[in-house]
């Protein structure tokens, strides 16, 4: 509607504007001219039920040119010229567009908001293109004057590189804080099934997460909860069987190793089964978590941003800018550079996975599925599930060292 004004010489004031109901006329208030809409159950679309098109002011009684689009629906009209973060239009070549295209006069600052917001955009556009669909989330406590918490989520790329969505500066760690947060996140990551964050154990972030994104699953980080079991649990042993059944790729192996706990420790199996196993075993996680089971990610941007921390919130921002500008410039030199089908870390996985699946046996069953042997136990591939009984094809979505005897057999590529 902003483009609509802006191209066609008018102004509009909202006079109602919520989930349900979106209502704007002229900003003239003898003209005719308006549109009201409804909000679609279960989508973030409106549509419009009455509009009455035709304007009956007269031109003449008007101030100015119509109204100037917001930074946001500039980044919007520009975000196409962004290939990623570090590269498109400056703040001058904004304003020289809007002149040229839409013959619209806008500030330096306007045009600055416009290009931060495309720069965001372009980082969203590279996590549904290119980053698994698990965000890590996590906080740290700022230590300037004025203190504070900074929020953070990230992602993971295939190279195992740490992908920052966004960063928040709130007063205090709190459920309207998270709730605040995750609700400007989801303005641009939409909430959906195949969607999984991964947490610590705060139960303000699950339930702003489970409020926020209901359709998406959460987990929480196994470091933090093998720290509580060290710090009430006292057993020898106890840590490193959590940790092996928090691995476990298969559900049986799973449960042998929860069934050693409840044997040594019920009061300890009682805790992990009321800290719900589905958010720490990654056997019985609802979503693709892939090998994602700790909050290290976001805490290693907090221990990067250790000094800057120290800043007032402007320099703060300035400074996670440019880190974030220096990572992006120095990953898309190496990948400029990279030739081989998959990236550097996932192909030396797969090297090793080679060398540990030399000399197993492959029973074909039909085009697609077969019966590895020569390992500890039997496996059954499926390639055209990308499934394993092993578990980690399952869960890793890379080839195992099953998988990959089972792809050559039929003269593939892994």
């Amino acid at each position: 509607m902003e483009i609509l004004a802006m191209k066609n010489n008018f102004d509009y004031t909202v006079i109602k504007s919520t989930r349900k109901w979106w209502y704007i006329r002229c900003k003239d208030a003898l003209c005719n001219w308006t549109v009201r809409a409804e909000g679609i159950d279960g989508s973030t679309y409106f549509m419009i039920n009455q509009c009455d098109g035709r304007h009956s002011c007269a031109p003449s009684k008007k101030r100015k040119f119509g109204k100037t689009a917001s930074a946001r629906t500039i980044g919007t009209l520009i975000q196409h010229r962004f290939d990623d973060a570090n590269d498109g239009p400056k703040p001058n070549d904004i304003i020289q567009f809007m002149r040229m295209e839409h013959s619209c006069e806008i500030t330096y600052w306007h045009a600055w908001e416009a290009h931060e917001f495309a720069i965001a955009a372009a980082k969203v556009r590279g996590f549904y293109n290119a980053m698994r669909r698990v965000i890590v989330v996590d906080e740290t406590f700022l230590k300037n004057k004025y203190k504070g918490t900074l929020l953070v989520v990230t992602a993971v790329d295939g190279n195992s590189n740490l992908y920052p969505i966004a960063f928040g500066v709130v007063d205090s760690e709190n459920g309207d804080s998270w709730g605040w947060f995750f609700g400007q996140l989801k303005v641009v990551i939409a909430d959906c099934q195949d969607l999984a964050f991964v947490s610590d154990r705060n139960a303000s972030i699950s339930k702003a997460i489970g409020t926020v994104y209901p359709r998406s699953a959460h987990g929480i980080c196994i470091h933090h909860l093998l720290t509580n079991v060290v710090s009430f649990f006292k057993t020898k042993g106890l840590t490193a069987l959590v940790e092996k059944a928090s691995r476990a790729y298969r559900y049986t192996e799973f449960q042998e190793r929860i069934t050693e706990i409840f044997d040594m420790s019920p009061e300890l199996g009682r805790y992990l089964r009321e800290a719900d196993v589905r958010k720490w075993a990654c056997s019985l996680f609802p979503r693709s978590r892939y090998d994602i089971r700790t909050t290290n990610p976001a805490e290693s941007i907090n221990s990067v941003l250790r000094i800057p921390r120290e800043y007032p919130v402007i320099p703060l921002l300035d400074s996670i800018r440019e880190l974030l500008t220096r990572w992006f410039y120095e990953r898309r030199l190496l990948s400029s550079k990279h030739v081989d089908p998959l990236t550097a870390k996932v192909e030396r996985k797969i090297d090793r996975r080679i060398v540990k699946a030399k000399g197993f046996q492959v029973y074909k069953v039909d085009n697609f599925r077969s019966v590895v042997k020569g390992d500890i136990y039997d496996c059954h591939v499926d390639l055209e599930r990308r499934t394993c009984t092993c578990g980690k094809y399952d869960i890793g979505k890379i080839p195992c060292r099953h998988a990959i005897p089972a792809i050559y057999s039929r003269g593939m590529e892994v």
